[in-house]
C-alpha cells in the first residue's frame, strides 16, 4: 500500500458491521504512516460530516493548490438495491453536494452505461470512443498529478463479492462485450493489498471465460499481484510518461522507470500488458524524454497495444494555471496561445492539429523502430486528427483496437465488427440504475 497519511478515515456502518470487510479497514488503517481512528458513520451523518466537518475541502485541481495533502478515505459498501435516484436525490438536496458525489458517497456507482459516440453524447462528433460499461470502484486517488482534480477524498467500495455476483448478471446480459475497463476515475492499486479487494476482482475475471478486466493504472505498486489466480483475463494498461513528466508534474505515481518496472514484474507474472502516454505534456525536452522512453518500455516489456494522447480538455489560460509554465516546449504553447482554442470549440483544446500531431508522429516513429506491428492508437481524440494519421497509423477511427475499449482482447490487432453497441435494455436497464 503507498505511504500515506490521511487527515480522517470514515467506514460506512456496513463496512462495521462485516468482519471481512471490517477486516479490510482494520488492515488500511493499520498500514496508515499516522495513526487515525475511523469515524463509522450512518447514512444521516453525511450532510454533517460533509459540512461541519469539511469532507471536500481539500478537492480542487491539485495543480491549482498551494498544498496538496493526501485524500481523506472514505470506506462503504455498494448498494444493488434499486433506490438510487431516490437516496442519491435526498443526499444532494440535503447536503448541496452534486449527483456524482452522492452517489460516490452512498455507493450506488459499480459501473456505468457510457454512451460514446451514440446519441445523447455531447462530444458524439468530436471524440472517438467506444460505447461500453465501464466499472467503478473507487472515486478519488493517491496520486498528486499537477492537471488531476481527483485529489482531496478517496472514496472506496469494500464489498467486491457482491460487486462481482453483480457484474456477472450484467455481463450475461451484455455479451458482446468482451473487456471491462477499471477504472477511470481512481488509480485502484494504491490501496492495495491491504484493501484486499482488486485481488478478489481479478480472480473472479479469472473464472470468466473469455471475459477480460483492464486495470488502468500509473502505479508502481504491482508486486503483490504475483501470485494472483489471473488465468490470463487481467490486462494491466500502465499510463506512462516520459521522464521529466513523471517527476515533476506526477509526483507520488512513480517515476518513467518505475512504472516500466512495475509492468515487466506483472508481464513476468503472466498478466498481458499495454501502455498508454496519456497525457502526453509537451515539456522542454519531450522528444528526448519519449525516445528514452519508449526505448526503456521496449526493453523490459512487449506489450500487445499502445495508445496515445497529447494533454486535452481545457484551455490554454486553464492549463497555465495547472502546469508549471516554465516546464513547457515555448513552441508548442506559443502555439496554444496563438490558436486560443476552447473545450467549447474542440475537447481536444488547447493544442492546434499541427502541435498534437508532431507529438504523435514522434512517439510513433520511435515505436516503430522498436516493434513496426504493434498497434498503435490515439485515446480519445477526435476525428479529424484520425483521419490525418490513419495512413501512419495503418488502422482508422472505426476499427482500431485500443488500450481500454469493449472489445480490446489480447492480441486483438483491429475490430472485424462494428463498434458502436447499445446497451440491452437502455442504460437504465436494471443495471445502470442500481
Amino acid at each position: 500500500m503507498y505511504a500515506i497519511s490521511p487527515p480522517a478515515v470514515y467506514a460506512h456502518e456496513t463496512v462495521a458491521a462485516n468482519p471481512k470487510y471490517s477486516a479490510r479497514l482494520e488492515r488500511v488503517v493499520n498500514a496508515l504512516q499516522t495513526p487515525v481512528e475511523p469515524v463509522i458513520f450512518a447514512d444521516e451523518d453525511l450532510p454533517r460530516i460533509i459540512n461541519e466537518e469539511r469532507l471536500f475541502e481539500n478537492c480542487g485541481t491539485m495543480g491549482e493548490m498551494a498544498e496538496v495533502p493526501d485524500p481523506k478515505l472514505v470506506l462503504n459498501t455498494f448498494r444493488f438495491d434499486g433506490r438510487r435516484q431516490e437516496r442519491t436525490e435526498w443526499l444532494a438536496g440535503e447536503a448541496g453536494v452534486s449527483l456524482h458525489y452522492a452517489t460516490a458517497l452512498l455507493g450506488y456507482r459499480p459501473w456505468q452505461w457510457a454512451n460514446y459516440n451514440l446519441a445523447g453524447d455531447p462530444a458524439q462528433h468530436d471524440k472517438v470512443c467506444r460505447p461500453c460499461w465501464r466499472l467503478h470502484f473507487q472515486r478519488g486517488c493517491l496520486h498528486k498529478c499537477a492537471y488531476c482534480g481527483l485529489g482531496g477524498v478517496l472514496i472506496s467500495a469494500v464489498n467486491s463479492d457482491e460487486w462481482c455476483d453483480n457484474l456477472g448478471r450484467l455481463m450475461d446480459a451484455h455479451p458482446w462485450q468482451e473487456t471491462y475497463l477499471l477504472e477511470d476515475d481512481a488509480d485502484v492499486p494504491g490501496l492495495e493489498p491491504e484493501l484486499g479487494c482488486l485481488g478478489e476482482i481479478i480472480e473472479w475475471f479469472g473464472t470468466r471465460p473469455g471475459r477480460y478486466a483492464i486495470i488502468h493504472t500509473k502505479t508502481w505498486n504491482a508486486d503483490w499481484m504475483r501470485d494472483l489466480r489471473h488465468n490470463g483475463n487481467t490486462i494491466i494498461v500502465w499510463s506512462v510518461s516520459g521522464d521529466t513528466q513523471s517527476r515533476l508534474i506526477e509526483p507520488v505515481c512513480g517515476t518513467t522507470e518505475e512504472r516500466i518496472e512495475a509492468a515487466r514484474v506483472a508481464q513476468e507474472a503472466g498478466y498481458q500488458i499495454r501502455y498508454k502516454f496519456k497525457p502526453i505534456i509537451p515539456v522542454r525536452n519531450w522528444r528526448e524524454d519519449a525516445t528514452a522512453a519508449i526505448e526503456q518500455l521496449f526493453a523490459k516489456t512487449n506489450p500487445d497495444v499502445i495508445s496515445l494522447c497529447v494533454y486535452m480538455w481545457q484551455d490554454v489560460e486553464t492549463m497555465k494555471r495547472r502546469l508549471p509554465v516554465d516546464l513547457l516546449d515555448p513552441w508548442a504553447l506559443e502555439a496554444a496561445e496563438e490558436a486560443a482554442i476552447t473545450p467549447g470549440q474542440t475537447r481536444t483544446a488547447p493544442f492546434p492539429d499541427d502541435v498534437r500531431a508532431e507529438i504523435y508522429l514522434h512517439h510513433l516513429r520511435e515505436i516503430r523502430k522498436h516493434n513496426p506491428e504493434v498497434p498503435v492508437s490515439l485515446s480519445t481524440e477526435n476525428f479529424t486528427m484520425w483521419k490525418r494519421l490513419e495512413g501512419e497509423l495503418g488502422c482508422s477511427a472505426t476499427n482500431y483496437v485500443c488500450g481500454c475499449g469493449p472489445n480490446a482482447t489480447p492480441g486483438r490487432r483491429c475490430l472485424s465488427e462494428h463498434a458502436f453497441k447499445i446497451a440491452e435494455g437502455g442504460p437504465v436497464g436494471g443495471f445502470d440504475g442500481m
